[in-house]
């Protein structure tokens, strides 16, 4: 009996620890669902943006074209029946000067909903469950050792 106990407690413990980090821990399965639902989340938001960017890309195409600037001169006054329009086109496609500088950059708003337990606080978990699953096993052959004995 003497030997079965440290058995009990190092099979619990390391099936325990084992259970506990395939579910909380570093890669576990709670959190391979929160890095999926945050991968699903950047997809959406790139997809958005890259709508986004083809969207302006239409707009800055028809919004330079010579259609385009003379419709804007009749719509804001400065043209008047039969007068010559001039304007400038900007002879480099894509560079515009308040352009330059900027980079658009995105920061995640919020982090992980589980980013999984550390594994020091998993191990003390396991510890203290397989301490106590031990002690229930102890408690148990003594009772029943006392009811053999009652009932000799």
């Amino acid at each position: 009996m003497t030997r079965k106990i440290p058995l009990l407690f190092a099979f619990s413990l390391v099936f325990i620890f084992s259970l506990l980090m395939a579910v909380f821990g570093n890669g576990g399965y709670l959190h391979n669902r929160a890095l999926k639902a945050e991968i699903e989340r950047f997809s959406y938001e790139q997809t958005v943006l890259s709508l986004q960017v083809d969207s302006l890309k239409r707009q800055r195409e028809e919004a330079t074209s010579e259609d385009a600037l003379r419709d804007a001169a009749f719509k804001y006054g400065y043209q008047i029946e039969g007068e010559q329009v001039y304007y400038f086109s900007d002879e480099e496609n894509g560079s515009l000067s308040h352009e330059d500088g900027k980079i658009l950059t995105f920061e995640s708003g919020g982090s992980l909903a589980f980013a999984g337990i550390p594994t020091i606080y998993l191990a003390l978990a396991s510890l203290v469950i397989a301490s106590f699953i031990t002690l229930c096993y102890a408690w148990m052959q003594k009772r029943r050792r006392q009811m053999y004995e009652l009932d000799r």
